[in-house]
């Protein structure tokens, strides 16, 4: 079953905000996405950027209590090292564990250390993470074509989550070109797309048979396309 995340601002709303938090609530979206960092105190709060010193930030445990009574899963894209745990934990101690996401910075050799936490999260794995220098192996250029994803990155985009167990790899959503998309399937990965918009584009990735997640700043509008 394909799903749909709202992407954190979606139609128009501030980005990391709790008024994103409320609206995506009412999309019809699967699940909505933050971006996670802690603050000087050590508090999980909601931060695409560094959190200055003294700033006010929502807390993630704020985010946590206005879904609590939804079925919406949510997406915590970590922005800095070393805060698998912490968000874990606090899903827990909040009734969420089994709603959470990560993508962003998950760290390969926790994954590797603790395998069971694929039980705990489930985790869409940036292809960066698993590629560092990815984009310095894709020829330069406007748009991505067939041609600009070279069978060998395809390879070790299988090869990486087969070792580390990632079911799910995050991509760009140009990065989905039809060679890519048919690697995916036939290693039987599923492909998480960002950040789709167009609902054309949509509908065009989802009828490759490989997209398990669209994550979007128009969820309400991609949703009715994939349903037209």
């Amino acid at each position: 079953m394909l799903h749909i995340t709202a992407h954190s601002g979606c139609d128009g709303t501030p980005d990391n905000s709790l008024e994103f938090v409320r609206h995506a609530l009412s999309t019809g979206a699967d699940a909505l996405e933050v971006d996670v960092r802690k603050t000087e105190d050590g508090s999980l709060a909601i931060s695409h950027d560094p959190i200055p010193s003294g700033s006010d930030r929502p807390l993630l445990s704020e985010v946590f209590a206005l879904i609590a009574d939804s079925n919406m899963r949510i997406n915590c894209d970590l922005k800095e090292p070393d805060l698998e745990n912490a968000v874990i934990d606090l899903a827990e101690t909040q009734g969420l564990s089994q709603r959470l996401i990560f993508s962003g910075s998950v760290s390969l050799p926790l994954v590797q250390s603790h395998p069971d936490i694929h039980s705990r999260v489930e985790i869409y794995i940036n292809i960066e993470e698993l590629i560092p220098d990815l984009y310095d192996r894709i020829r330069k250029c406007d748009s991505f074509s067939e041609a600009d994803v070279p069978p060998e990155l395809i390879a070790e985009a299988v090869e990486g989550c087969r070792a580390y167990g990632f079911r799910v790899v995050n991509v760009y959503y140009e990065l989905c070109t039809p060679a890519f998309l048919k690697g995916m399937r036939d290693a039987g990965i599923g492909v998480s797309a960002w950040t789709v918009n167009d609902p054309e584009t949509a509908r065009r990735l989802a009828q490759s048979g490989s997209i398990e997640n669209i994550t979007s700043r128009r969820p309400g509008a991609v949703r009715q396309a994939l349903e037209a």
